[in-house]
């Protein structure tokens, strides 16, 4: 589809970004993939097995109160007729280059905030409401070429933060625009728990001091938002819900990590450690990709709860140590192996690994005693991620991962998009 035509206008209303949220994204893949699933509730899972959570549900099954992070359990008996699908991570991001290319021959993209969140920042003509509501037209109509199943909702505003907000507000294939000229009034009918970035605990910190509407939150000043924030974050959202458009610089990274449900067959202490391991080696190759080096490093282990045990989440066992800052999986393994000795003999649900308090070359310290053997290190983790590069993921592992090669395979996070590579 060609790009619509813009006028000229130089009056009237304006907006500065344009928002895509891609609509319940993962079952809307699978439905476009397989047409027999199409029209019916479905719920994406990480793995088919009784112990797992839904991590996407078609807007079918969302009409029975089903949603992300929903216990498979819960979402069997809230709908019946649920069918289940295994996750397909390569799939998924396959369909996310390809709906990048579509909006990107509408509208160059600013930023992509994850698999399924864009965010383009409006310049010139584009600016315009009525032609803005042109371009959110053409991206819709340029996602349907992608797949027919495929839906967004899009968000316009004065700044980025709104134009997610706005997003949000209509569901599925939505399209709302707040102006600043509306604002805060606009936000009205929200509850602050509906602005990115007020999660439970910022949610309940506010309803201790008595807001609990955002009439309430609106009427607060920059340094009463602050206070409450305990941060220039909470003075940032005033401006913010006000229309003004400014963004930080994204922080550096501090940390990165893998988790995973573990299937029946690895429900053991020695499994669990190997599938940790194989966590460990995929997070070392993202931090060498990266070029960052871990001064931290953490386990932590959920175990299976039975008749009288308390809800999931407890029991687990979390264990972490400083580490002589390196990258390379041999050293890891060793600190992980280490800490593994403290794991309860209990059958584990799942187990996680992360790497924290990260350092870029020019920040890290260097080894006073040991440098020739950790450049040997550095060379064989190097030389393992060229050759599967080259060949294709787990060409080449580390000793001990022979037995979970098909264990923890490649997710998407919420905040990075694996490259196609990793599959």
């Amino acid at each position: 589809m060609p790009r619509p035509r813009l006028v000229d206008l130089h009056e009237g209303p304006q907006v500065g970004w344009l928002f895509l949220d891609l609509n319940a994204y993962f079952a809307s893949v699978e439905q476009q993939d397989r047409p027999e699933l199409r029209g019916r509730p479905i719920a994406v899972v990480p793995m088919i097995t009784e112990n797992t959570v839904c991590i996407a549900a078609s807007y079918e099954a969302k009409r029975f109160g089903i949603k992300t992070g929903t216990r498979l359990a819960d979402a069997q008996a809230m709908c019946p007729g649920l069918e289940l699908v295994a996750a397909r991570p390569r799939l998924y991001v396959e369909y996310h280059h390809a709906i990048v290319a579509a909006v990107d021959r509408c509208l160059p993209i600013s930023a992509v905030l994850s698999v399924d969140e864009m965010a383009c920042e409006l310049t010139g003509r584009e600016q315009a409401l009525s032609n803005a509501l042109r371009l959110a037209a053409a991206l819709k109509q340029e996602l349907r070429g992608v797949g027919d199943t495929l839906r967004c909702s899009i968000g316009l505003a004065p700044n980025r933060f709104l134009a997610k907000v706005a997003s949000d507000m209509e569901k599925p294939d939505g399209l709302v625009f707040l102006l600043k000229g509306d604002l805060p009034q606009a936000l009205f009918r929200l509850a602050p728990g509906d602005l990115p970035g007020i999660g439970t605990r910022m949610q309940a910190r506010l309803e201790l001091a008595g807001i609990r509407t955002m009439r309430q939150l609106a009427a607060l000043s920059p340094a009463r938002m602050r206070a409450l924030w305990g941060s220039v974050v909470g003075e940032r959202m005033w401006h913010w819900i006000r229309g003004a458009d400014f963004h930080d610089p994204p922080p550096p990274r501090r940390s990165l990590g893998r988790q995973h449900v573990l299937a029946p067959e690895f429900r053991s202490r020695e499994a669990a450690l190997e599938v940790g391991l194989k966590l460990l080696h995929l997070a070392a190759t993202e931090l060498r990709k990266l070029e960052l080096w871990a001064g931290g490093l953490g386990v932590q282990v959920d175990f299976m709860r039975f008749a009288g045990q308390p809800q999931p989440g407890d029991p687990y066992w979390e264990a972490h140590t400083r580490i002589a800052e390196c990258r390379d999986d041999f050293l890891l393994q060793r600190y992980v192996r280490r800490l593994w000795r403290g794991c309860p003999p209990a059958k584990p649900i799942s187990v996680g690994v992360w790497l924290y308090d990260l350092a870029r070359e020019r920040q890290r310290t260097l080894p006073l005693f040991d440098a020739a053997e950790q450049q040997r290190r550095e060379l064989a983790s190097d030389a393992m991620d060229a050759l599967n590069l080259k060949f294709g993921p787990q060409t080449v592992y580390p000793g001990g991962l022979q037995g979970v090669r098909a264990a923890a395979p490649t997710r998407i996070s919420f905040s990075s998009i694996p490259g196609l590579e990793r599959f």
